[in-house]
């Protein structure tokens, strides 16, 4: 592994020359790509999706105009963008973001991703923005990807090159763009790299260079895809120890790459705990990883007849306009997302295996990949493995995105195998021959004979069947059509041009000198048809005007919002909204249960983001006014929001363009004192008597501890100032009491009356409460997890360790330079 380079693994003169040739590659990849986004005249968000009916954009003539592109990544137009705007006007008033006051009733806010690549968009609002936090991000995974092929794999510049080039425009950069998952997956190659140099030289920087990679992988907002990206490096570590110390285990240099190694990712651990002990508590708290402890699985196996979709990610089809899905699930959570181009696949990854140098890691990239692919196949003893409590949090589906890496590294070995003149037969050959020809067959077959399931929707498209349900509104048949041809012929002409390839070095002695960078371009041109037009660029124009209605609300009495099957959560952040809906990713249980008896009955449901869609299931009193569930008033829900044209006998509070809304004039203030408060500490029992129709919070309160206070309680409450991570409130209390914010109540809440701590009591099931005597009094709430100064003291404690660590090899370093220095000299004289 470690022998000298051969003499064509020289490159363009000069380090610098080599890594701007690698930069420039990855960047015109991304350029091609996106383009139009990185100069200002698109933006890379899927804001055509705020057309939707009853979404966000007002039905106007120009907003019906709007073509869909693909509904799939929603939650870049309807969550992310608003949690960064969030982030960028915390951050400019000098907060940390750490709690978001604008949905459910306030959460915990820790699921930011702090990846290198994304730090820009925390700091600059334009949304031009996030085309080039794209760039950064292919930069970081190309660079990392060049760097490993280079050191690692020793193979010569241009096929390094070429697979790093590639690497940003595979399946997992496209599919999941503008998602957290590529901005950890991205220092997959970096981790590696520190791994293997730990264990193979554990008294120079590797162990160091893993610890920082694991914190950078840790803090890059998908726990548990960095988890997976860290068994990915776990599992290489241990082929590098086997590799490096089989037969020379009991040594003192094997046991300390081990300890070198171990230390490396609990230091990076451990500089991650800031952020990580605050997630992983409030993670705790949430229904959905509640779901997932209990057995329940989002996206289940689905076995061996999805394995043709590395190769043919589109044979299923898409959910981008001018395709139809059809399977089941969506093509960024199957194995499409594993795609790294079919000739890449077929022909240039498996000329690995004629280097015998890289013959055992071969071996490991192959088992990497089954890895990989094990829960998405249904690998008996594998899957029940990922089924383990602990592992079965994670999303398994997901761990595809090894593949990629592992192909293209293979890939790399090949396209040197191929830079070298001569690629020595081998029987073997005939496999992927045979592969590859069966695959040209089969895609032109298809170009003429469409599946079954493509034929019924398309006849049902012509004869204005009711199976048009799965189709989307803009879809048509004959475009549809088109792309699936449009597919199948590409992939029946790379397939015959890999074959035509491999005939060539069956029965050739030596390649021809064009057959190089034949399948550089190949591979690169495959890529880059793949991803051309998968992801929306829309026109600024779209990018969340301002709605007449909604900036009346903001405008008017303090409250939170809701919609009537429309403006689905997170929106009304756009406008400084707080809704009582929310979608993180954690959905917290408690006050998800105070909500469900709240629901229309035809509220949409869901397994994740169980109250994006929510809406209140609303009576009309005599004086036609609107009356929502009595939890909803002890929610400080004020306003519900509505689209469309009001009926006749409706005065609303606030009408605009295709929106309006009405008050409910029955919402409690956000603090308020019940008249009297009772202990049930029954869950079901309480949330029972919060569930019922007489249910009245201005009169009783339920809190899960005994408590000695009045049999009637007065006095009052209003918040004097706040910002979302500290609330004063002014109190006056006739006799003690209890005063109630109905806010989420979360365990890193503090309260102090007048500058001395008391406890905060879980009221209603998810609230806040505090019991406070007669007289006036201040009460400071102040948002200061116990977990987030743990997290900070070992932070604190790597950097300190990280930092000695550094300067110990330094030291030793220079020590070592010394000795050689005063060896020569001692030599010479």
């Amino acid at each position: 592994m470690n022998a000298p380079r051969p003499p064509h693994a020289q490159g363009p003169p000069g380090v610098a020359g080599r890594w701007f040739i690698v930069g420039a590659g990855i960047f015109l990849g991304q350029a091609i790509l996106y383009g139009p986004s990185l100069v200002g005249h698109r933006i890379l968000l899927p804001l055509d999706l705020l057309a939707t009916e009853n979404v966000y954009l007002p039905k106007t003539p120009a907003a019906e105009k709007v073509i869909f592109h693909d509904w799939v990544p929603q939650d870049l137009a309807f969550n992310f963008e608003m949690s960064r705007q969030f982030a960028v006007s915390e951050l400019r008033a000098g907060r940390l973001p750490f709690w978001c006051p604008q949905q459910y009733a306030g959460v915990p806010s820790f699921r930011w991703s702090l990846s290198p690549p994304c730090l820009p968009g925390y700091f600059i609002a334009s949304p031009m923005v996030l085309a080039w936090m794209q760039v950064l991000l292919a930069l970081a995974a190309g660079f990392g990807a060049y760097l490993f092929f280079c050191k690692i794999l020793r193979v010569g510049f241009w096929p390094a090159a070429i697979a790093a080039w590639c690497y940003p425009l595979t399946a997992t950069y496209i599919v999941w763009q503008g998602f957290a998952l590529p901005a950890v997956v991205c220092w997959l190659p970096w981790a590696l790299f520190a791994v293997d140099r730990s264990i193979r030289q554990p008294s120079g920087w590797g162990g160091l260079f893993l610890a920082l990679f694991t914190a950078i992988i840790l803090l890059s907002g998908q726990t548990d895809v960095g988890g997976q990206v860290l068994l990915s490096t776990g599992l290489y570590a241990i082929w590098c120890y086997f590799d490096q110390y089989r037969s020379t285990w009991r040594s003192l240099r094997s046991a300390s790459s081990l300890a070198v190694t171990a230390l490396g990712w609990a230091l990076g651990m451990m500089a991650a705990a800031w952020l990580l002990l605050p997630l992983v508590e409030y993670t705790k708290t949430g229904s959905r990883l509640l779901h997932r402890i209990q057995g329940e699985e989002e996206r289940p196996p689905e076995g061996i007849s999805v394995l043709p979709l590395v190769v043919l990610p589109e044979r299923d089809g898409t959910t981008v306009r001018g395709s139809i899905r059809l399977a089941a699930n969506l093509m960024p959570e199957s194995a499409s997302a594993a795609y790294a181009g079919l000739v890449a696949t077929l022909f240039v990854a498996p000329l690995a295996w004629c280097s015998r140098r890289h013959r055992s890691l071969n071996i490991f990239w192959a088992l990497l990949a089954f890895v990989g692919l094990s829960w998405t196949l249904n690998v008996p003893l594998l899957v029940q493995l990922l089924r383990l409590p602990g592992l079965n949090v994670m999303s398994h589906n997901r761990f595809v995105f090894v593949v990629p890496f592992a192909v293209l590294a293979m890939a790399a070995v090949g396209l040197d195998v191929l830079s070298q003149g001569e690629v020595p037969r081998r029987g073997w050959f005939l496999v992927p021959m045979v592969l590859l020809g069966t695959l040209s067959c089969w895609c032109a077959y298809r170009f003429v004979v469409f599946p079954d399931d493509l034929t019924i929707l398309l006849k049902a498209k012509a004869e204005h069947s009711p199976g048009l349900a799965r189709l989307p509104p803009t879809a048509d048949g004959s475009e549809i059509q088109n792309t699936y041809q449009r597919f199948y012929a590409a992939a029946a002409l790379l397939s015959a041009l890999g074959l035509a390839a491999w005939v060539d070095l069956r029965w050739r002695e030596k390649t021809r000198s064009w057959l190089l960078p034949t399948a550089a371009v190949v591979m690169i041109a495959d890529l880059l048809r793949f991803g051309y037009g998968v992801n929306a660029q829309c026109d600024p124009a779209l990018y969340y005007p301002r709605i007449p209605v909604l900036a009346q609300i903001h405008d008017a009495e303090p409250g939170r919002v809701v919609g009537y099957f429309c403006l689905p959560a997170n929106l009304a952040q756009s406008h400084g909204l707080s809704d009582i809906r929310g979608y993180d990713g954690v959905d917290p249980a408690r006050l998800l249960d105070l909500l469900a008896p709240a629901a229309h009955p035809k509220s949409p449901k869901f397994t994740y983001a169980q109250v994006q869609w929510f809406s209140p299931r609303i009576l009309e009193t005599p004086d036609h006014r609107i009356q929502l569930a009595p939890v909803l008033d002890m929610l400080n829900v004020r306003y519900v929001i509505f689209r469309g044209s009001p009926p006749s006998d409706v005065t609303p509070d606030f009408m605009g363009l295709d929106y309006w809304a009405v008050k409910n004039h029955r919402a409690l203030p956000r603090v308020f004192v019940p008249k009297r408060v009772e202990t049930i500490t029954n869950d079901k029992n309480r949330l029972r008597l919060l569930g019922a129709a007489e249910f009245d919070a201005r009169e009783v309160a339920y809190v899960e501890t005994m408590l000695d206070l009045p049999s009637e309680c007065k006095g009052s409450a209003v918040i004097a100032d706040e910002t979302p991570t500290s609330i004063r409130i002014s109190c006056h209390m006739d006799t003690p009491g209890l005063v109630v914010l109905s806010d989420l109540w979360d365990v890193g809440w503090k309260v102090f009356l007048n500058g001395e701590p008391v406890p905060i009591l879980r009221t209603n099931h998810a609230l806040r409460g505090i019991v406070l005597p007669a007289g006036e009094g201040l009460l400071h709430f102040s948002y200061e997890p116990a977990s987030l100064r743990t997290g900070i003291l070992l932070a604190g404690l790597a950097s300190f360790i990280w930092i000695v660590w550094a300067a110990t090899i330094i030291w030793m370093s220079q020590k070592n330079s010394d000795r050689v220095k005063k060896w020569r000299r001692t030599v010479s004289s």
